[in-house]
């Protein structure tokens, strides 16, 4: 196959544990109760912590952190009250686990117009790096519905993207994130690209998502960080049409996904290939059949965490082998595109890596090498529609 020029990547003088981490998103209202109410909470994300070790992730993003009248963002420190102790609990064990933990801070952009909002902000970061956060994501709030007029000058967020950013970099080896489509400051270390969440299942169309990702950050001066799925939008299996098309879809954008340069989000679930559900947006984490909602038992029970452990050719199982093999074979910062049949791709990462996806209703040829890994069955030495390989 004959290769495109490459695409190079920001180059970074002392590589940081966040530039090629995966970041495990987990709504904590959904993800692990410990005391049986029905509501997610941080003792239970702790005793979760050897699940996120066996996945094989690095950093484990919590949003929803309840504070006592402050909504569902740690925007507060004054009111963390009974948390507290239980976030350093959690965030002293994470560290244990090597989990590095990440955590959503509110800013109101708007408000920051006054030095006195800003010395507040600088100081609600400092309370939670000094209490075990290794990084936040930046959430605008309120600033959509305030007056224009409210709102500060370009050179003012810039300087208020500067203060955050400073400020936590005064404790060492901490990121901030914040989502490209609603910041494009420039001034994160990750800016995360919804490209891969929204793509149709095209080849032409995901290779543009992706040209565009690596030539937005290289613009931006940050580091690309790819996501296939948030809480606001649907979850990949159903993006792609559900059942199991849909699962054999969702599979193979995780290989996709998981073979770029860059940091890469996992939304929680998507790991199991859950789809959507009628009950509501989400429901809690299905650790065992007993935690799955009964309207949902028949469909979800094959998809528990419990069912797809020992499970070898389970999405779960796939998950675990793409990020181990990540580690070993998925290196460098350039992506080098190869010629492919008509809906098909090829890109190689770094010198070693090759990733192929078929998104065509016929069978392809291989590209050259030895297959590390496919999201489904191969067709001898065919890739087969809805299917992604790795090759060394």
């Amino acid at each position: 196959m004959r290769r495109s020029p490459d695409n190079h990547l920001p180059r970074s003088e002392a590589p940081s544990w966040w530039r090629d981490a995966i970041f495990y998103e987990a709504d904590l209202r959904w993800f692990a109760d410990s005391d049986g109410d029905g509501v997610g909470d941080l003792d239970g994300v702790r005793e979760r912590l050897g699940y996120l070790e066996l996945l094989g992730v690095d950093a484990l993003w919590l949003t929803s952190v309840p504070m006592t009248g402050a909504g569902p963002s740690v925007t507060d420190p004054h009111e963390a009250g009974a948390v507290l102790e239980s976030f350093e609990f959690l965030a002293e064990e994470a560290h244990d686990c090597d989990l590095r933990l990440m955590i959503d801070v509110g800013v109101d952009i708007a408000e920051l117009r006054q030095a006195r909002s800003r010395e507040e902000l600088a100081e609600t970061l400092r309370f939670w790096m000094e209490r075990g956060a290794d990084g936040v994501r930046i959430t605008p709030t309120a600033s959509h519905s305030a007056p224009e007029e409210s709102m500060p000058a370009a050179d003012a967020v810039t300087e208020i993207s500067d203060l955050i950013r400073s400020t936590v970099e005064e404790y060492p080896e901490r990121v901030v994130a914040a989502l490209a489509e609603k910041d494009r400051s420039g001034g994160w270390h990750l800016e995360f690209h919804p490209g891969m969440a929204d793509v149709t299942f095209d080849a032409e169309k995901l290779r543009e998502v992706i040209s565009h990702g690596l030539a937005e950050a290289e613009s931006l001066g940050t580091r690309p960080t790819w996501m296939t799925a948030d809480h606001g939008r649907p979850r990949q299996v159903t993006h792609h049409g559900g059942g199991d098309k849909g699962t054999a879809r969702a599979r193979a954008m995780a290989l996709v996904t998981l073979a770029l340069p860059g940091a890469v989000r996992v939304d929680s679930g998507e790991e199991l290939a859950l789809p959507d559900n009628p009950l509501s947006t989400r429901v809690p984490m299905p650790w065992e059949a007993a935690t799955v909602p009964p309207l949902l038992t028949e469909q979800w029970a094959r998809l528990t965490v419990e069912a797809q452990l020992e499970d070898p050719v389970s999405t779960l199982s796939l998950y675990r082998e793409a990020l181990e093999a990540r580690r070993t074979h998925a290196e460098g910062d350039t992506v080098e595109w190869y010629g492919a049949p008509a809906g098909c791709f090829a890109f190689r990462r770094g010198g070693s890596l090759v990733c192929a996806v078929n998104t065509s209703e016929e069978p392809v040829p291989l590209p050259p090498g030895e297959v590390l890994l496919s999201s489904g069955p191969l067709m001898q030495e065919h890739l087969p529609p809805d299917t992604a390989a790795w090759l060394v």
